[in-house]
């Protein structure tokens, strides 16, 4: 039972930031999801990180107490970030397929541009496709409509699960995968590679690169990615 968990907070959590903090969605739905699965005695917040423009928990990492439902420790430490969308972009182009992707610095893996396909995550909304489109136009500067969205997610675990986790020991997150295929003339293929977008409040600076489909294969190390491909594959053989 949520009630019965003893919560303890960091010394530089501001006292009023403590029910913030509680309160928030990515928190709610990352405990609602394991009280039904472990038994939850204590948690500390460590530390949060928030939103630029407004007060909202944007990560939020804390140590558990908690054990399995036998009574068997586990490992405790949890970043809460809740669950994010992936979008991967096919271009068919003269019988030839390309990807459009985009590259933005990525500090935690000392990477200045790493090349992902366009994602984000659900920090306004909990309806995945909304923020797909919303990430596609923000990211890729591609105006889709929700009949475009390929649920490769769906597709693949059903109702299992709503997405990929991409760092199970660490982060909750959960990233619902899609596709869109488009076809484009050469004009606008060129059109669409190295566009530049800057989101100063959100320390983002986002190029976009439109690559061969194989090529850009082989230069993922983004974990999203080679799902995403992997998903569309086979989603792609089962239409066949």
């Amino acid at each position: 039972m949520a009630e019965n968990i003893e919560y303890s907070f960091a010394a530089e959590i501001a006292k009023e930031d403590y029910q913030i903090i509680l309160d928030c969605r990515i928190f709610k739905e990352w405990l609602n999801a394991s009280l039904a699965k472990f038994k939850i005695q204590k948690i500390h917040f460590e530390s949060v990180n928030y939103f630029n423009k407004e007060h909202r928990p944007l990560f939020i990492k804390l140590i558990a107490t908690a054990t399995l439902p036998d009574g068997r420790p586990v490992h405790g430490v949890v970043l809460v970030r809740g669950n994010a969308v992936g979008v991967l972009v096919v271009l068919n182009c003269e019988g030839q397929k390309y990807l459009l992707l985009v590259r933005q610095p990525r500090f935690a893996i000392s990477e200045t541009a790493s090349l992902e396909i366009p994602a984000g995550i659900l920090d306004w909304s909990g309806d995945y496709r909304k923020v797909a489109l919303s990430e596609l136009e923000e990211e890729a500067q591609i105006k889709a409509d929700d009949s475009e969205l390929i649920d490769l997610s769906e597709f693949w675990w059903k109702d299992f699960t709503p997405g990929f986790a991409g760092s199970c020991g660490l982060l909750d997150e959960r990233i619902r995968l899609y596709a869109i295929e488009r076809e484009v003339t050469r004009e606008q293929l060129n059109a669409m590679d190295g566009k530049n977008q800057t989101y100063i409040d959100e320390n983002e600076w986002i190029r976009t690169e439109v690559l061969p489909y194989e090529e850009a294969a082989h230069k993922f190390i983004d974990g999203k990615n080679l799902i995403a491909l992997f998903l569309y594959e086979r989603w792609k053989n089962r239409q066949k």
